[in-house]
């Protein structure tokens, strides 16, 4: 059975799979994926300690709870979580 949009046409629309789509490469990926992680640790860095805090006794466990308070020092010390707790407060006027 033939199937005339398989056919060689003159100016072909490139595919999902073709170097000539306009899709991104791993590289580029994963610094987005990595920007909207940091984005997201920032906002939610109480968070973060409070998850720090509540890991078992294990070796490294100090560390990450050394990282985890430095991370919200720093976010405190540039004001973003009442940043984020007001632009919460402004989504949930709505509700």
């Amino acid at each position: 059975m033939r199937q005339p949009w398989l056919e060689a046409q003159p100016n072909p629309l490139p595919d999902d799979f073709s170097p000539r789509s306009a899709t991104r490469g791993a590289g580029a990926t994963a610094w987005v994926v990595g920007l909207a992680l940091l984005v997201f640790a920032a906002g939610r860095s109480g968070a973060v300690l409070d998850a720090a805090y509540g890991l078992p006794l294990a070796p490294g466990t100090e560390t990450l709870i050394a990282l985890a308070e430095a991370w919200d020092a720093a976010m405190v010390a540039l004001g973003i979580p009442p940043f984020v707790a007001a632009a919460a407060a402004a989504l949930a006027v709505g509700r």
